[in-house]
Protein backbone atom coordinates (compact mmCIF):
# COMPACT_ATOMS: atom_id res chain seq x y z
CA UNK A 1 0.00 0.00 0.00
CA UNK A 2 2.84 2.38 0.81
CA UNK A 3 4.44 1.48 -2.50
CA UNK A 4 1.26 2.30 -4.35
CA UNK A 5 0.92 5.67 -2.58
CA UNK A 6 4.54 6.48 -3.45
CA UNK A 7 3.91 5.62 -7.10
CA UNK A 8 0.83 7.84 -7.15
CA UNK A 9 2.77 10.74 -5.64
CA UNK A 10 5.56 10.28 -8.16
CA UNK A 11 3.04 10.27 -11.00
CA UNK A 12 1.35 13.35 -9.51
CA UNK A 13 4.61 15.27 -9.63
CA UNK A 14 5.48 13.99 -13.08
CA UNK A 15 2.06 14.52 -14.65
CA UNK A 16 1.98 18.36 -14.42
CA UNK A 17 5.39 18.49 -16.06
CA UNK A 18 4.14 16.32 -18.90
CA UNK A 19 0.88 18.22 -19.22
CA UNK A 20 2.55 21.62 -19.38
CA UNK A 21 2.82 22.98 -22.92
CA UNK A 22 6.28 23.09 -24.38
CA UNK A 23 7.64 26.58 -24.04
CA UNK A 24 8.88 28.20 -27.18
CA UNK A 25 12.17 29.86 -26.34
CA UNK A 26 12.61 32.89 -28.55
CA UNK A 27 16.11 33.94 -29.40
CA UNK A 28 16.95 37.53 -30.19
CA UNK A 29 20.15 38.57 -31.84
CA UNK A 30 21.70 41.61 -30.24
CA UNK A 31 23.99 43.84 -32.23
CA UNK A 32 27.01 45.64 -30.86
CA UNK A 33 25.92 49.02 -32.21
CA UNK A 34 25.23 51.61 -29.53
CA UNK A 35 22.80 54.36 -30.50
CA UNK A 36 22.45 57.40 -28.26
CA UNK A 37 19.92 60.12 -28.98
CA UNK A 38 21.25 63.62 -29.52
CA UNK A 39 21.51 65.58 -26.31
CA UNK A 40 21.76 62.50 -24.12
CA UNK A 41 25.47 62.90 -23.45
CA UNK A 42 26.48 65.16 -20.57
CA UNK A 43 27.64 68.63 -21.51
CA UNK A 44 31.20 69.63 -20.75
CA UNK A 45 30.49 72.85 -18.90
CA UNK A 46 31.21 74.53 -15.58
CA UNK A 47 28.23 75.89 -13.68
CA UNK A 48 28.15 79.17 -11.75
CA UNK A 49 24.95 80.82 -10.50
CA UNK A 50 22.76 78.61 -12.74
CA UNK A 51 24.72 79.58 -15.86
CA UNK A 52 26.88 77.37 -18.07
CA UNK A 53 30.47 78.26 -18.89
CA UNK A 54 32.66 76.49 -21.44
CA UNK A 55 36.26 75.36 -21.04
CA UNK A 56 38.65 78.30 -20.68
CA UNK A 57 36.05 80.67 -19.24
CA UNK A 58 37.26 82.81 -16.35
CA UNK A 59 35.21 84.45 -13.66
CA UNK A 60 36.12 86.64 -10.74
CA UNK A 61 34.70 85.75 -7.35
CA UNK A 62 35.78 88.35 -4.83
CA UNK A 63 39.56 88.67 -5.17
CA UNK A 64 39.92 85.19 -6.71
CA UNK A 65 39.95 84.33 -10.40
CA UNK A 66 38.56 80.93 -11.38
CA UNK A 67 39.01 79.17 -14.72
CA UNK A 68 36.88 76.36 -16.15
CA UNK A 69 39.36 73.56 -16.83
CA UNK A 70 39.32 69.76 -17.25
CA UNK A 71 39.20 67.85 -13.99
CA UNK A 72 41.95 65.52 -15.21
CA UNK A 73 44.64 67.08 -17.44
CA UNK A 74 45.03 63.91 -19.54
CA UNK A 75 41.31 63.60 -20.44
CA UNK A 76 39.78 65.31 -23.45
CA UNK A 77 36.17 64.36 -22.73
CA UNK A 78 36.02 64.29 -18.93
CA UNK A 79 34.16 66.68 -16.63
CA UNK A 80 35.17 70.32 -16.19
CA UNK A 81 35.73 72.05 -12.85
CA UNK A 82 36.59 75.52 -11.58
CA UNK A 83 40.27 75.97 -10.63
CA UNK A 84 41.85 78.99 -9.03
CA UNK A 85 44.28 81.03 -11.16
CA UNK A 86 46.70 83.48 -9.58
CA UNK A 87 46.24 86.41 -11.99
CA UNK A 88 43.78 87.10 -14.78
CA UNK A 89 46.66 87.61 -17.26
CA UNK A 90 48.09 84.12 -16.74
CA UNK A 91 47.08 83.10 -20.27
CA UNK A 92 50.23 84.71 -21.72
CA UNK A 93 48.37 87.37 -23.65
CA UNK A 94 49.41 90.99 -23.20
CA UNK A 95 47.28 92.89 -20.72
CA UNK A 96 45.85 95.12 -23.49
CA UNK A 97 44.25 92.18 -25.36
CA UNK A 98 42.04 91.12 -22.46
CA UNK A 99 38.40 92.07 -22.12
CA UNK A 100 35.84 91.56 -19.41
CA UNK A 101 32.61 89.96 -20.52
CA UNK A 102 29.60 90.27 -18.26
CA UNK A 103 26.64 87.96 -18.72
CA UNK A 104 23.21 89.22 -17.73
CA UNK A 105 20.56 87.13 -16.04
Amino acid sequence: MIRCAGCLLALGWLFPALAAPASNALSHSVGTELVLPLGSLPERVCWYQDQKYSQGARIQQGDLWLECTPQQAMETNGPLIWREVTTPSQSGEPEGNQRTIRVGQ
